[in-house]
Order: C-alpha cells, then structure tokens, then sequence
C-alpha cells in the first residue's frame, strides 16, 4: 500500500495516523530541527566550521555551542559524507581536520556494524566501569544537569556530542546501570539516533575509563544551574579561586573474557592522519 505524501505543516499528524504503532512513544516534531531535503541542503549551504576544533564540545551558554548540527540529515541520507567532507574545504586547517575527523568516525562506525552488526550490543573489549552500588535511577530528575539534558533531548531530539558522553557516563558509570539500556533511550529520541554511530560512542564513553568522563563537562558548562539536590555527589571539577578543578576517579574498568589487554582511551578513528582519505561514496550500514 502507497501511503499519501505528508505536508511538512501536518507531518506530526501523519506519523502518528500512518506510522502510530512503529512509534515508541507520542510523535512530537523537532523543536530544532526540520525535515527534508531542502532543509538539509540549507544546512549544508551555511555550514561555517570557524572555532569549530575548539567550541564544537561547548554546552552552555547555547550561544557558544560550535557543533554543526548536520548530524540528523547526515544520519537520513539527506547529506552524505563525501558531501559534508567537501563543504568543510574552505575552513581553517584546524577546524576542517577536526570535523573531518568526526565524518572518519561515522564512516568508521557504519563499517564496524557491517561488519559485527547485533554484535556491538555487548562490549567489544572490555565491561565497563561500574558503581560499586547502583542507583535506582540512572538518570534522576531531581539532578540539573540531568533534567536540561534530557529536557533538551525530549524536546530537539538532539544533544551537544559533550551531553551525549555524560549522560552515557552517569547510566553506566555512576548509576551503575547496563549500558545497552541508554544506548536505547538515546536511539528512540535522537533524530541521528542509529545503532551503528549511537551505539559504539555509548561503547567508548562508558568503557575504558580510569577517570569518569563526567569530569571534563563542568569546564565547558560555566552557566550551568548551581543549585542541584544532588551537588553533593556530584563528579564534575568543584572551581574555587585557590586552586584548579579536581577530579574523582572512577573506578577501572574490567576486562572481559578472550581480551587480553585494556583498551586504551583514545577513540578508533579519533586520531586520523593529517591528510585521510575522503569517505567512500558507497554507503555502509
């Protein structure tokens, strides 16, 4: 059966009306983002990647946040990755590498899941980290900084990449939960949600980690709420005028069976040549 073609004022209506019961939860549109061709290619078209290597992490305020957002188009096939590897060329040497760099890791993950598909639902080198006591809830409301990320992802449906791997740390690390659980929430409500990038960024977030990856957000979220019932526990560096943040050390990860050796921190495809080869034009996964 052909399904008529839906109207981008009532595509909301539509889903639920056509496409009710594949949907996990209530349809509610992007307050961020449209759909679409056109608006991808609009995206693309004022692409601008200055300050990109340095901000692309910020949180807070929004209005520093340097991340360019292509990733819901990116992730629909509305721009391909030899197309936003072509738009970064006229950017500066410093932030072209590091978006380039970003474009490795999402081919890198379309390969690694055509290759090991539903076997990256269970870790590939090593458990991860845990609390020695698990909470009841891995993402309490009560917690700022858990409430506006999760408020930010229920409402866009997309989160800063920094918010991303916090949110991962405080399921699995702090909250002790099993990792593939959050994999899912984030795949049922980002608009770039897919089992192949989604989930192997879930994979090295929450792995090998001697320090909690929670640590490196505070220093990017200046303007973030203060009050939280949950400040006490809280893992992010304390600022002070007497000294540097500190850190607290989460406890190491352990190594599963048939692996050897523990997996270093640094991310697969993190670290490309100075010049790596252009994505392929043949979509993988």
């Amino acid at each position: 059966m052909q399904l008529p073609t839906p109207h981008p004022d009532t595509a909301t209506d539509w889903v639920r009306e056509h496409l009710g019961d594949l949907c996990r939860d209530e349809p509610v549109a992007s307050g961020a983002f449209r759909g679409g061709q056109t608006a991808a290619d609009a995206a693309v078209a004022a692409l601008d990647l200055t300050g990109y290597a340095k901000r692309r992490n910020e949180v807070l305020p929004v209005s520093r946040r340097g991340a360019t957002a292509l990733s819901p188009w990116i992730r629909h096939g509305l721009v391909d990755l030899p197309t936003a590897w072509d738009a970064a060329a006229d950017a500066p040497p410093r932030d072209r590498a590091a978006f380039r760099d970003e474009l490795c890791w999402q081919e890198y993950a379309r390969h690694l899941y055509a290759r090991l598909g539903t076997r990256t639902r269970s870790a590939l080198r090593a458990a991860p980290a845990r609390a020695e006591q698990g909470w009841d809830e891995p993402w309490p409301a009560e917690m700022a900084c858990v409430d506006a990320c999760l408020t930010e992802l229920h409402t866009d449906g997309w989160l800063v990449n920094q918010t991303r791997m916090w949110l991962s740390s405080q399921w699995t690390v702090r909250a002790g939960h099993e990792w593939a659980g959050g994999e899912s929430e984030f795949f049922a409500h980002l608009l770039d949600g897919s089992r192949a990038a989604n989930r192997l960024g879930w994979q090295w977030t929450s792995a090998p980690a001697p320090a909690s990856p929670t640590a490196s957000t505070a220093g990017r979220s200046a303007s973030a709420p203060r009050s939280c019932a949950g400040a006490a526990r809280c893992p992010t560096p304390a600022r002070s005028s007497t000294g540097p943040p500190t850190r607290r050390r989460a406890r190491p990860p352990t190594t599963t069976r048939g692996c050897g050796r523990t997996p270093t921190r640094r991310r697969p495809g993190g670290r490309q040549p100075r010049s790596p080869p252009a994505p392929s034009r043949r979509r993988c996964g």
